[in-house]
């Protein structure tokens, strides 16, 4: 029996595997997405905050800058293409909890990375709900992916011919000299865009994806501008009418996928050093990032089976950095373009020298 030949196989609908998988489209490569409905992934809990400043230290997230602007670039030709807004360009209001942090506010602004983003200027026309009279800072040039948006309209897009809604057999995968097979598919290429669950990966498991933990609320707040992102301890990022994104926690050893009360009480509490409004806990729920113990992305392919490569390791920043790596993965696989050494798998390669297991 003859087998259907594709370019690639993709397993994982997360931010990674959808944005290699538009990368193939624009590409004019075949691809089959492997997602499994019932495991929800990091990307489904993420706030979609595209920000390359790193507010708590007043620096610049690694490569931010290029980040940005190709996901905003990547995310508007998306927009046109599917007639849908999918990024907002919403100003990030850092609020101060004192006085004392004004001066490193103004003198990190005046800093050569920074002075594109932050405002220099402390300004005291306090938004409506907030209860901070210390001032606050503006980030500007920053903005929110509608994540689910995002995520929900390539399924739409591409579900009848292009995506299966299954648990991906790892055993049923026949590797071979020219490329894979799997339960009758034949593909010049397999991506593993798994997030937190390469564990389950016997061909990459033993890479050192640790993972974090961040709990968040969903919460109504009516009242609250909806059109401002707002920072003061957690991150409070708009969803829809009047329901807010609170969060996120960071618990690196912790991994069960379940909330806590002690999650809850951190946000709740950072919620209500910030705001005055009334406010209703719509829900409370985790994801596990997936994480590095060197905090950069894992690309590339693996040392031994050519044909398996890996798409993992995008931490908090995944609707930043994804179009930008997914880019630069395929050029990787396609055209034999270098990745640079932050990025790629090969940093790790000796964790290939013991057997799997």
């Amino acid at each position: 029996m003859q087998t259907k030949k594709i370019h690639t196989l993709i397993v994982g609908m997360g931010l990674a595997g959808v944005n290699y998988a538009l990368q193939l489209h624009r590409n004019k490569r075949e691809f089959l997405l492997f997602q499994n409905k019932k495991k929800v992934n990091a990307s489904q809990n993420a706030a979609g905050i595209l920000n390359p400043t790193i507010l708590k230290r007043y620096t610049i997230a690694w490569q931010g800058t290029s980040f940005l602007q190709f996901a905003i670039d990547w995310y508007k030709k998306l927009e046109l293409d599917w007639n849908i807004q999918l990024y907002f360009p919403f100003p990030i209001f850092r609020f101060f909890a004192n006085d004392a942090e004004h001066n490193h506010w103004s003198v990190s602004a005046q800093s050569d990375i920074l002075k594109p983003y932050l405002n220099a200027d402390i300004f005291w026309d306090i938004p409506k709900g907030i209860q901070r009279n210390s001032g606050y800072g503006r980030v500007h040039k920053v903005g929110k992916l509608d994540i689910q948006l995002f995520l929900n309209t390539f399924e739409e897009k591409f579900s009848k011919a292009s995506i299966r809604n299954e648990e991906f057999d790892y055993s049923a995968l026949n590797i071979t000299e020219n490329g894979v097979v799997y339960n009758g598919i034949s593909a010049d290429h397999i991506v593993f865009c798994e997030g937190h669950r390469f564990n389950e990966n016997p061909w990459f498991k033993v890479l050192p994806l640790i993972g974090s933990k961040g709990e968040y609320l969903e919460v109504k707040i009516p009242g609250l501008n909806p059109q401002i992102i707002y920072k003061g301890g957690h991150f409070i990022a708009p969803l829809y009418e009047d329901v807010f994104w609170v969060g996120a926690t960071f618990n690196p050893k912790d991994k069960k996928n379940e909330p806590t009360k002690k999650g809850k009480d951190e946000l709740v509490k950072k919620l209500e050093n910030l705001i005055k409004l009334p406010y209703q806990i719509l829900n409370h729920k985790i994801g596990i990032r997936p994480t590095v113990i060197d905090r950069r992305p894992i690309l590339g392919t693996h040392p031994e089976f050519k044909r398996l490569h890996i798409f993992n390791g995008l931490g908090t920043r995944g609707g930043m950095m994804a179009p930008l790596l997914a880019t630069q993965l395929y050029d990787w696989i396609n055209k034999g373009k270098e990745l640079s050494k932050e990025i790629d798998i090969h940093r790790f390669e000796s964790y290939f020298c013991n057997p799997i297991v």
